[in-house]
Formats: C-alpha cells, sequence, structure tokens
C-alpha cells in the first residue's frame, strides 16, 4: 500500500540521479540512458546487494515516471513541494506509476537481495503526442481510452499527483528482460536500448487501452492457465520441446488459439518467445565459459551452429564466439 505523511525530506537533492550510495556498489550495475531528449532510461542491475542502495533525482521537469522491479525489493520516497512525503514498497514483478510535479525522489533498496529495477522517465508532453492522434481532440479520445491516472494528464487537463502501483503484466517483464540483457560489448547496444525502450513504452501505454478492439481479445482464466502450462513446458526443455500442435493438445488449445494467446501475452509466437528463450540461455552459457559455442548451440536446440551464430549476432549484435572472450575478458579486468 502507498502511504502517505508529513514532514521534510532527508534525500538529497540532485539534478540527475545519482549512482547508489554504497560502498559495496560499482558503477557496471547502474546505468542511465538519454533516450530521447524526453526520454530517460534508468538501469539497475546487481545480483546480491550487500549494502542498502540508494539513488535520488530531482523532478524539477515533472516527469512521469514508469518504476518496474524485477526482482527484489524498492522502497520510493516522493517529496512532495508542499513539504509532504509518500512512501511506498515496489515488490519483485511489479510495477508503479507516479506523477510528482517539482518532487524529489530517492529510491532505496534492501540488503541481502538480487536487485533488478528499472525506471522509465518520460515528460508528460510527450505522452500527449503518443497517444493523441488528431490535435483538437485529445480530450475525447484520451478521456475514453486512458486509465484514470494518466487521462487528465493526457488530454492536457491540470491534475493533482497520483501514483498507482499493480502487477508486472508478462508482455512488461519480458522487454524488461530483454534490457538487462542487453550485451554492453555490442556496438548496437545503444541502439538495441532505444529499441526496447520504446517497445516498453509502447507496452506500457497499451495497458491504458480499453476500446472495444482490446475488449474483444480478452483471454478467459481457463486459457490464461493453459498458456502458462505451454510456457513452462517450453522452459523445461529448450533443446527438445513438443511441436506446437502436440503443444496446444497436451494444454487443450487449438495451436491456432495458443499461438494467438502467445502474441496477446508475450507479443510473439511460440516458436519466437522459445527462440529468445534459447537465445538467453545460450547467452548465459557462453557467459559462464566452460563450453565452447558449438557445445552451446546444441545444448540449447538450435539445428547448427551456424544457425545459432546468425540468430545471436541477430539478438545481440555481435558473434557468440566475440562475445564469450569479450565477457571472459571482463570479468577479468
Amino acid at each position: 500500500m502507498y502511504t502517505e505523511g508529513s514532514g521534510a525530506f532527508s534525500g538529497q537533492s540532485q539534478a540527475e540521479w545519482t549512482r547508489p550510495q554504497s560502498q559495496a556498489s560499482s558503477s557496471s550495475a547502474f546505468s542511465e540512458h538519454q533516450i530521447r531528449p524526453d526520454i530517460r532510461l534508468l538501469v539497475q542491475n546487481r545480483d546480491w546487494v550487500d549494502e542498502p542502495l540508494q539513488f535520488d533525482y530531482r523532478a524539477d521537469e515533472s516527469p512521469v515516471q514508469f518504476f518496474y522491479c524485477l526482482s527484489g525489493k524498492a522502497r520510493i520516497s516522493i517529496a512532495r513541494p508542499d513539504g509532504s512525503v509518500v512512501t511506498g514498497q515496489v515488490a519483485a514483478r511489479n510495477y508503479a506509476v507516479s506523477y510528482v510535479p517539482g518532487a524529489v525522489s530517492t529510491c532505496i533498496s534492501k540488503r541481502k537481495a538480487n536487485l533488478q529495477v528499472i525506471a522509465l522517465l518520460v515528460q508528460p508532453e510527450s505522452l500527449q503526442k503518443l497517444m493523441c492522434r488528431e490535435q483538437g481532440s485529445c480530450q475525447q479520445s484520451c478521456a475514453s481510452s486512458c486509465r484514470s491516472c494518466v487521462r487528465n494528464l493526457v488530454a492536457g487537463v491540470v491534475q493533482q499527483a497520483f501514483h498507482q502501483e499493480d502487477i508486472l503484466p508478462l508482455p512488461l517483464e519480458m522487454t524488461l528482460k530483454q534490457i538487462f540483457d542487453c550485451p554492453a560489448l555490442s556496438a548496437l547496444a545503444p541502439v538495441f536500448l532505444e529499441y526496447k525502450t520504446m517497445e516498453l513504452l509502447y507496452n506500457q501505454l497499451s495497458l491504458f487501452d480499453s476500446s472495444e478492439e482490446e475488449a474483444q481479445k480478452q483471454i478467459t482464466p481457463a486459457e490464461l492457465g493453459a498458456a502458462q502450462r505451454a510456457y513452462d513446458i517450453l522452459l523445461h526443455d529448450l533443446a527438445s520441446p513438443p511441436s506446437l500442435l502436440n503443444l496446444a493438445k497436451t494444454v487443450g488449445l487449438t495451436h491456432t488459439r495458443l499461438n494467438h494467446i502467445f502474441r496477446l501475452l508475450h507479443h510473439d509466437t511460440v516458436f519466437g518467445v522459445l527462440r529468445d528463450k534459447r537465445l538467453e540461455c545460450a547467452r548465459k552459457l557462453l557467459e559462464d565459459n566452460r563450453k565452447s559455442v558449438t557445445e552451446v548451440a546444441y545444448e540449447c536446440g538450435f539445428a547448427t551452429p551456424s544457425h545459432f551464430s546468425r540468430s545471436f549476432l541477430g539478438r545481440y549484435g555481435v558473434q557468440p564466439k566475440r562475445y564469450q572472450s569479450g565477457f571472459a575478458a571482463s570479468q577479468l579486468s
């Protein structure tokens, strides 16, 4: 639950997010990316937090903050201009949306826990441009298609600060994992991050769309459970998964309906999700550096090493062998 109180704000007041305030932190765990002049991406990715981490920023320009927690737990404190302070917990696989004009925010992680959090800061004017197709029809279109927390803001109507927390949907979770997996060694990393950030923003804003067309795409609880079972089956054996027809039959759906549901949940087909999971598995095995590229290819279910190399290059922008050797060298430096 998000709580509200009064009192002075004790955090730092910085023009930008600071690096974590912890002796145990490393610069490689925190990164900030100016995706566009009005869109910033902040990434905190640590396998183990020895001490609590704190990072603050001053929101003079009043951005809308989308804060995602994939693992660990973070406490958010927001000091309003009137001196009141609001605080809340964002647990693993949850996210929060906040808009507090002229506020200072701080995020503090708990110690002895993994921490993977991402903040996406977007100026309200940018949301208006993205979500309103025709100038002059802004209030009407947004009022009918956006959730209440951003409806008036996007429509250009002055409103008070808001904060909303919710469970992290699967499409957002998939994109967040891909952002965390972005290989810093690749020359295409900036392009990849911009692409995935805009995909994250698109998926986020799509959640605010409640049009009739979207309502017709509702998935029943039984279908959602069947799709989750199919997802678990794929992950259980990446090298030799069942065919699409057998997989659909096992979970009690037709193969066309299963593919359709996967597109809604994961923004990809069953095969596309399987391919991404194989590449994710391969990347981790390459980082482990105990197996050759050929061994990794076959273990993760690729038909040939050359097919694996093409797929890995297309996903991460670097050849598997180069990625493996580069990652090993970075661990020694």
